[in-house]
């Protein structure tokens, strides 16, 4: 078979997980699942169980709860963001309840599209953030519209990276601001972890990057990487146990999770950096 990101032949099996094989292509250095879901599978997974502890989804335990924590997340690349570029028009893929958009200051006119309608009433966006409902390929913004935008977590749940690229290429301005955060298949604790790396989590992720091959496939369309990061994060302990639930097996888990959910030490926010997630800054050429 060939790769479904470059064309290239020969993708090699890594290991079978969840009922899929990873497979890895040599030639851009990406990993994604086989056989690929299709578009009305994929946007199943994002029923409001995704974000409100639906294990088999391996989403969130609740996310509205981390609210607090998200925010802290999103302070932190909005500094970045915006010592780039300070003011302007922004869009946020996948962007959830707007937290993100939210985290940003007045200078901003903000913009969001989410797949997820059922979070989209169960959490409404804030009133300052203008949110579609949707996918980013059917976004109806202009051409050279957007000062910035930004891919969290997006480019490994869709079935087209490349296309959601080239898209955000053409809505951004020329020097605009791109900014995609991905776990890293490359970083050192992938690699120790192997196959039970939380992030090993098909059919929810389809695609597995390195840090050297998203960096060549955002060249190759059409951005210059500026700044790679690797941010500390923060999350509630309860959210820690609920993905550390992806690594080790459940019944080890389990007692300590529902024993914390919903009490203070569960909510209690831990800082962490395994150094396995990147965010990339790019400038559109």
């Amino acid at each position: 078979m060939n790769c479904p990101l470059c064309a290239a032949q020969g993708p090699r099996r890594m290991f079978d997980k969840n009922g899929y094989q990873v497979l890895l292509c040599p030639s851009c250095d990406t990993a994604f699942i086989d056989p690929m879901p299709g578009e009305e599978a994929i946007r199943g997974t994002y029923t409001l169980d995704y974000f409100k502890g639906n294990r088999s989804k391996f989403g969130y335990a609740d996310y509205s709860a981390e609210s607090a924590f998200l925010a802290k997340n999103f302070a932190s690349r909005g500094k970045i963001i915006e010592s780039f570029v300070p003011r302007g028009r922004i869009l946020d893929v996948g962007c959830a309840n707007g937290a993100f958009l939210a985290a940003l200051g007045p200078h901003w006119e903000k913009h969001g599209i989410e797949v997820s309608t059922d979070l989209l009433k169960d959490s409404p966006p804030p009133k300052e953030v203008a949110v579609l409902a949707g996918g980013v390929l059917e976004y109806p913004g202009a051409e050279g519209s957007f000062d910035a935008l930004t891919l969290f977590d997006v480019l490994d749940h869709v079935s087209s990276p490349r296309s959601v690229l080239k898209k955000a290429r053409s809505l951004l301005k020329s020097g605009g601001l791109l900014s995609v955060l991905q776990g890293d298949r490359s970083s050192f604790f992938a690699g120790l972890l192997g196959s039970r790396w939380y992030i090993y989590i098909p059919p929810t992720h389809l695609w597995y990057f390195s840090r050297a091959g998203l960096s060549r496939l955002l060249e190759q369309e059409g951005f210059e990487v500026l700044r790679a990061e690797y941010e500390p994060r923060w999350a509630s302990l309860t959210l820690c146990l609920f993905r550390l639930s992806y690594i080790l097996p459940s019944f080890l888990v389990d007692p300590f999770y529902r024993l914390l959910k919903g009490t203070r030490l569960g909510e209690a926010g831990i800082r962490f950096n395994f150094r396995d997630v990147v965010t990339l800054y790019a400038r559109a050429r």
